[in-house]
């Protein structure tokens, strides 16, 4: 369940990040676009890898085994993503207004699609 939807969320967010990241090019430019798409994807990401922890800390403790361990790894997916955000911005690849775009992209496909989750477990 948590896969499937991970999966959807990360088909439809990389359709959305693609279509921002396109109109962001024609709009304002490659910095806006580098900054779209790159932002966009480095949520995507760090979406994924959250839900494959969760999913594995949910499956520990079904288990019977702790989940302190993976307390670092969630402080490690963090120093991953704001490195990832930090180097893109810091470099000049990428401009300031289009990574937060492209964070933007991420939150309303994660609710639509858990939505139609909970509509299809109904």
């Amino acid at each position: 369940m948590i896969a499937d939807l991970a999966a959807r969320v990360t088909w439809s967010g990389g359709v959305t990040v693609a279509a921002l990241t396109a109109g962001a090019w024609w709009l304002a430019g490659p910095p806006a676009a580098a900054g779209v798409g790159g932002a966009g994807s480095i949520a995507l990401l760090n979406f994924r890898w959250l839900a494959r922890d969760v999913s594995r800390a949910t499956a520990l403790v079904a288990e019977g085994g702790g989940g302190v361990g993976r307390i670092g790894r969630i402080g490690l997916r963090q120093l991953v993503t704001f490195g990832a955000l930090g180097l893109l911005i810091a470099q000049g690849w990428a401009h300031p207004v289009g990574v937060g775009v492209g964070l933007a992209a991420l939150p309303p496909v994660l609710l639509i699609q858990g939505l139609l989750d909970a509509r299809e477990q109904a």
